[in-house]
């Protein structure tokens, strides 16, 4: 696979923003932190597509795994070990499957059509998240996924916030414009 320059500096961009909002975070006790980690995964997907954008989360979370602290609370690859594991695993799926869906024609609305993109994102992430967290305490998957409430509204936020950014920079990005033009 060959990349172009652009193509190179995006996918490096993108897991140093993820690193740097991993640090301001709000403790959750025993649940994983917020932070604005989301943000980026969702911009990752629609910007980049689904095959960068999964490139990208994949070298963020090799980042973590060779030592540098990328993960919320400055840690590195024991972060996997914790309830973050499954979020941080979620990430990189959430953002493949956020750049495959937008391309889908399912809607004419493309606002809608992001919004929902990006809410089934969401749950990929949230369903992860559970799914990790239920494997390492033993406790109910439904329980865990029930707890996620708290992340919800924030999450929300950050859905509307990266449909805005993604509908202001969507004109310089030469790929969209491609694709665009093969439509």
């Amino acid at each position: 696979m060959k990349l172009t320059t652009r193509e190179m500096t995006l996918v490096a961009i993108f897991p140093a923003m993820m690193a740097v909002t991993a640090q301001f975070n709000i403790p959750m006790g025993s649940l994983p932190a917020i932070s604005l980690q989301t943000l980026f995964v969702y911009l990752a997907g629609l910007t980049l597509g689904w095959r960068l954008a999964g490139m990208r989360m994949f070298v963020y979370v090799m980042l973590g795994v060779i030592g540098l602290p990328v993960f919320t609370y400055g840690r590195a690859i024991e972060a996997l070990g914790t309830g973050s594991g499954g979020f941080i695993i979620g990430f990189i799926i959430s953002a493949m499957l956020i750049g495959y869906l937008k391309n889908v024609k399912f809607i004419n609305n493309q606002y809608i059509k992001n919004f929902i993109v990006l809410i089934i994102g969401t749950i990929v992430i949230y369903v992860l998240g559970a799914l990790y967290i239920t494997y390492l305490t033993n406790t109910s998957f439904w329980l865990v996924l029930g707890s996620f409430y708290i992340y919800f509204i924030g999450d929300l936020i950050k859905i509307v916030a990266a449909i805005y950014v993604y509908k202001r920079i969507r004109p310089h990005l030469t790929y969209e414009w491609a694709q665009i033009c093969l439509n």
